[in-house]
């Protein structure tokens, strides 16, 4: 048996035509010193080992369970190991003649080595841009692993940190040398503990050139020795790739450096073009949702309701279980709005204008949330159109700048798609989350329940089609965690039902069976003139237009046809995301035409799916080249004009509307001058008792009046007509 000098280690995953060719430069270069090659193979689907054997007979096959990593692999090849020096090659290079006789005269005649490497060449063989590097520090990676480094590339820790000033001819020493290819001795290697099997992939060169630095051996770089590398072949094959990076960076500064360095380098790190464009985006979207919002914001008697239940809260210590009625006055929306802004109230001492503080918070986070939905379900692109489209919208900021029950419908929408699409994309854990959105949801606007349609939807395919996602969760603890889910959403209204003969649950129900029987032709109980699919279709039209383009209808319809047709399209590949999108958003939208409602409650829910939509049509047209030119200058002028609109509507046609009404208040405290008083409503909407009941928040926070519920001989009138308040009293 012939005495081996190299052992020569690669780790195959998915780069099969890459690995023979790595294989056939190996013996091409013909190198004098005895040598073996011994290959890993951690591709799930073992399909080389048969050409293998066949096509290089002296090749040592070593097959791993499954994919068990970069350093792992490494580690099983170097114990099968016959040789004295360890040279772990990737299987995307290309061996050079000479080097690893090159390579090993280095490394024997050299004192103190740790680890050489050969120079590394492009494919147009020329020396590559990485070369090794410094140790990373912490201080070396804020400034070369960061958007610092892409902003001033020349900055003297980055070239330093990634040796930019060596000539690339003579021989160079280290910090760390590349993981690509390197020579090390087998003793050495074993004394050091191998790669740490902890990361999965990247920074394993970094943590050994750490630990051979603590043996007092150096690391060098070799020019007379060169190897082509093509880069980055099986990184491609992974989705993942960017997680497995974050992972390894993580674990590296963590393990030497501390847990609280880890942190702040892998926040910073993250920091790239698409999150500098999400910051500005929010700071757009806080200016819009803010500008002149103590003079304009929406304060209709509704809120009122929810203000008053909040305070009510605070100062008596009792919690509500239920929220205003519906239009239907035996069914209660739930208490959750209440719960939110009674923590806002609580904060600012009971302002009014904490709501509306309450719910664009609420609606920045939605943004976040958008933009990682759309990176999920595509890219941080389309996360970022999205989030543009979405904090721009006027009808969103209207939504938003509205301190109401509504106002949180579109966060909790976006993390049910989430949960959605992660549960049908094999994750039986979101089953439960998703079914906490939905109880969610529903406390905050019962219409929200036809989001319940479309997963039961989904779940009935599912089991039809006998998918494992939908399967899966008829698992005793997937069941389990969903029944807590639901029932402790639910759950104040639960105890309501309890002490008042079920109205919530019973009642739902069958109002939901009501409907159902209205709609196969059962005559109404009490008919009223039925709304027409043309009114249905106008109130969809006005809507969408202050969705996307408030400026011109036929342009936001036509973005609607077009991001529409591109989705069907698009679903021809059957695309999970696709599908989950054009099933949500049929169903959602179907389920308001064939309600024939036209109410303003069931649009928050829809805003979501609407805008992923017109998101996915236009990340494909900067993708596009023939409609790029195109794509990208209509998407600018839709964010500049929405915004432009909103300045608009905000500081003209708003015209003081929250102002308005602290005058009248002021006006009703010195008309009554602290006598008892009645405050009765007059005219359109007086009917419903959450009338005056803004006013009345109003009055008793800025001058500590209540109206009395008892009759009183001085009574105070209010009208709301034409946009005035008209007040008058009788004595």
């Amino acid at each position: 048996m012939k005495n081996i000098i190299i052992s020569i280690i690669i780790v195959n995953y998915r780069v099969k035509d890459e690995l023979f060719k790595c294989i056939e430069s190996i013996y091409k270069s013909r190198p004098r010193i005895n040598f073996e090659v011994l290959v890993v193979d951690n591709d799930e689907d073992k399909t080389i080992e048969n050409v293998l054997r066949n096509k290089f007979k002296e090749v040592v096959y070593i097959k791993s369970e499954k994919n068990v990593g970069f350093g792992a692999g490494n580690n099983l090849g170097a114990r099968e190991a016959r040789g004295e020096y360890l040279f772990f090659l990737n299987p995307d290079t290309k061996l050079l003649p000479e080097t690893l006789d090159n390579l090993s005269r280095f490394i024997k005649n050299k004192k103190n080595v740790g680890a050489v490497s050969p120079l590394l060449l492009d494919g147009n063989n020329k020396p590559s841009y990485v070369q090794g590097s410094q140790f990373v520090t912490p201080l070396r990676a804020i400034v070369g692993l960061s958007i610092i480094n892409k902003i001033l590339p020349s900055n003297i820790i980055s070239r330093k940190f990634f040796l930019k000033d060596w000539n690339r001819k003579d021989s160079f020493k280290a910090d760390v040398v590349p993981g690509t290819a390197f020579l090390i001795n087998k003793e050495i290697f074993e004394k050091i503990g191998g790669f740490d099997e902890k990361y999965f992939l990247f920074f394993e060169e970094a943590d050994l050139a750490k630990k051979i630095k603590k043996l007092n051996l150096d690391n060098y770089i070799v020019p007379d020795a060169r190897v082509v590398h093509l880069g980055g072949v099986s990184t491609r094959q992974r989705i993942d790739i960017n997680k497995i990076y974050k992972n390894s960076q993580f674990y590296y500064f963590k393990k030497w450096y501390g847990l609280s360095w880890a942190i702040i380098i892998n926040l910073v790190t993250s920091i790239g073009k698409y999150e500098i464009t999400l910051f500005s985006i929010l700071i757009l979207a806080l200016f819009l949702r803010t500008f002149r919002l103590n003079e304009t914001m929406s304060f209709i008697g509704d809120q009122g309701w929810f203000y008053l239940s909040a305070r009510d809260m605070l100062l008596t210590g009792q919690i509500p279980l239920v929220g205003i009625a519906s239009s239907h006055p035996w069914l209660h929306q739930g208490a959750f709005w209440t719960y939110a802004l009674s923590v806002g109230l609580w904060l600012s001492k009971f302002n009014p204008l904490a709501g509306a503080y309450v719910s664009i918070s609420i609606d920045l986070l939605a943004i976040l949330a958008i933009y990682n939905l759309g990176s999920v379900l595509n890219s941080k692109r389309l996360g970022v159109i999205a989030a543009a489209l979405y904090a721009t919208s006027p009808l969103i900021i209207q939504n938003a700048r509205m301190p109401y029950h509504t106002s949180p419908i579109p966060l909790f929408t976006i993390l049910s798609i989430y949960f959605l699409y992660k549960w049908i994309a094999g994750n039986k854990y979101f089953f439960p989350l998703l079914v906490l959105m939905l109880g969610v949801l529903y406390n905050l606007e019962l219409a929200t329940a036809s989001f319940g349609i479309v997963v039961m939807t989904l779940l009935s395919y599912g089991l039809f089609r006998r998918q494992k996602w939908a399967l899966c969760i008829f698992n005793r603890k997937i069941l389990f965690l969903s029944f807590l889910a639901f029932m402790g959403s639910i759950l104040p209204m639960l105890i309501y039902d309890l002490f008042h003969g079920f109205p919530q649950t019973l009642g739902f129900l069958a109002w939901i069976g009501y409907k159902l029987l209205v709609l196969l032709g059962y005559p109404p109980i009490n008919p009223i003139a039925p709304v027409s699919i043309g009114v249905m279709f106008s109130f969809f039209e006005r809507n969408y237009t202050q969705l996307i383009y408030p400026f011109n209808a036929s342009l936001a319809l036509l973005i609607f046809a077009t991001s529409n047709t591109y989705l069907l399209i698009k679903l021809r590949k059957m695309e999970r995301n696709v599908i989950v999108l054009v099933i949500l958003n049929l169903l959602l939208i179907g389920g308001v035409f064939i309600a024939k409602t036209p109410s303003d409650a069931y649009l928050p829910m829809l805003f979501p799916g609407l805008i992923l939509v017109i998101a996915l049509f236009f990340n494909w047209g900067f993708e596009s080249k023939k409609i790029r030119d195109i794509i990208i200058p209509l998407f600018f002028l839709i964010i500049l004009f929405n915004c432009f609109y909103m300045g608009y509507k905000i500081y003209v046609k708003d015209n003081d509307s929250f102002t308005k009404r602290l005058n009248a208040v002021r006006y009703i405290a010195e008309k009554s001058r602290g006598k008892e008083y009645n405050l009765i409503g007059r005219g359109t909407g007086s009917q419903f008792e959450s009338f005056t009941m803004n006013y009345k928040y109003l009055l008793w926070y800025f001058y500590d009046s209540v109206p009395s519920e008892k009759p009183a001989n001085l009574k105070i009138y209010l009208e709301e007509k034409d946009g005035n308040i008209l007040i008058r009293k009788n004595d």
